[in-house]
């Protein structure tokens, strides 16, 4: 049985003059450029999930010490 912990989910989106997926580009410098003007962020948005397991996109198991679908097998 899990331990149902809640978490926040914050979906960030960010237009920029680049495709970050052909390039080096992280994480970092999207936030970076969406600050300094170079991108734009249209949307922040910041939920709280009571279950995040039961969110599809939940991937994060082991950072959060959750046990995953392959450990209720």
């Amino acid at each position: 049985m899990s331990t149902k912990k809640p978490l926040w989910k914050t979906t960030i989106v960010v237009w920029s003059p680049y495709d970050p997926e052909d390039s080096e580009v992280s994480l970092e410098d999207l936030g970076r450029d969406a600050m300094s003007g170079e991108s734009v962020c249209s949307r922040l948005e910041t939920i709280m999930v009571d279950d995040p397991e039961s969110d599809p996109e939940f991937k994060c198991h082991e950072f959060f010490d959750m046990p995953g679908e392959e450990d209720e097998a």
